[in-house]
């Protein structure tokens, strides 16, 4: 019983500003206090014997550093999952629903999972096929412009990577991720790809390529890195 207790987190609030700080507290036999930010959650692990005004003390001394991040962090959240969640749908926040049961007719209705892992994987998935159309207009748009064609045009999650071309087999891959950006930066990756049907490489005829349809896609790209995949 002695170690369950000492695994048992305990949510907590503190007073900063006048707004309630809310974080998760571990007392375990361990010498410091330890303070540490997972996502927009704050938990401190702490010896057995701490006093809660120790506790207090190294929250407050870390609290601007730690409100700057849980800020920045909420501004550049994807999705929440919660019976009333979100998920930001073109940088927009748009309410969504995680549950057990879900809503066949709402298309932002999720089904939740054993692991947050899953539950994020089957959404995106959900994400691809409702909004393959949104993609695909905007592909096709481009493609005009540009007077290229291609056979195959696939969405889904991937690492690392926001678009994949393969010239050979006429094929592009976008990642479902992008439906969380503005449009512009969604058009500046299906541009970059349409380019490697012409050059395959990063030559600089491949970059001259790029900049004839989108002159301004050094400043777009940016918006594509405030979040690391």
């Amino acid at each position: 019983m002695q170690s369950e207790k000492r695994k048992t987190k305990i949510l907590k609030t503190l007073s900063y500003k006048g707004q309630k700080i809310e974080y998760f507290l571990t007392l375990r036999d361990q010498k410091y206090i330890r303070l540490k930010l997972e996502d927009t959650n704050i938990f401190v692990s702490a010896p057995l014997t701490a006093y809660d005004w120790e506790i207090e003390r190294l929250i407050y001394a870390n609290i601007q550093k730690i409100q700057k991040i849980i800020d920045y962090k909420q501004k550049n959240q994807m999705f929440l999952i919660s019976s009333k969640g979100f998920v930001k749908i073109e940088d927009q926040k748009i309410p969504a629903f995680f549950s057990e049961e879900i809503d066949k007719t709402n298309k932002m209705s999720f089904k939740i999972y054993e692991t947050n892992e899953e539950t994020i994987k089957r959404m995106y998935k959900k994400i691809a096929l409702n909004y393959f159309g949104y993609f695909e207009k905007i592909i096709d748009k481009y493609k005009e412009i540009m007077d290229l064609d291609f056979k195959n045009l696939s969405i889904r999650t991937m690492k690392g990577k926001w678009g994949v071309c393969f010239p050979e087999k006429s094929k592009i891959v976008l990642n479902t991720r992008l439906i969380h950006y503005p449009k512009i930066a969604l058009e500046y990756v299906v541009v970059h790809e349409l380019s490697h049907l012409v050059h395959k490489n990063h030559s600089k005829d491949f970059w001259r390529h790029v900049e004839k349809y989108m002159p301004n896609y050094k400043n777009i790209s940016e918006i594509l890195k405030v979040n690391v995949l």
